[in-house]
């Protein structure tokens, strides 16, 4: 599968933001269609992050199968790995890009004040596609 190369977020960038006042990193994941070269948001299934950290994130595992299985039962799919950035910008660390390389979908990261979305296909960076 090849990732989309952008993300419609709709109305969840808000709450996206908003998550990202918590201190810790939030995780989710989130679910919809892709319809082309473009994945559309319906729903963010949080996932609790097991490290607690404001510097990096670790999905639970099962609150990721919860997501797959959500998803699956609706007729959507997974399209994208979400988490916030406690500071601003939301641009993908070092870290991130490692994660990338494992789950290459798109990326949405979100501080309190902006949101952006990553695809992982380029190298050595993410391109923004949001």
């Amino acid at each position: 599968m090849s990732t989309p190369r952008s993300i419609v977020l709709g109305p969840l960038k808000a709450p996206m933001m908003r998550l990202a006042t918590q201190g810790s990193e939030v995780a989710g994941i989130l679910v919809g269609r892709v319809e082309g070269d473009t994945a559309i948001a319906y729903y963010l299934h949080l996932a609790r992050n097991v490290r607690e950290s404001p510097v990096e994130f670790e999905a639970e595992p099962w609150h990721v199968v919860q997501a797959h299985v959500s998803a699956e039962t609706y007729g959507l799919e997974v399209i994208g790995v979400f988490h916030t950035h406690p500071v601003c910008p939301p641009r993908p660390s070092a870290r991130d890009v490692e994660g990338m390389k494992r789950w290459p979908y798109i990326w949405v990261i979100a501080c309190s004040s902006e949101v952006e979305a990553w695809t992982p296909e380029a190298e050595p960076r993410p391109v923004e596609v949001l």
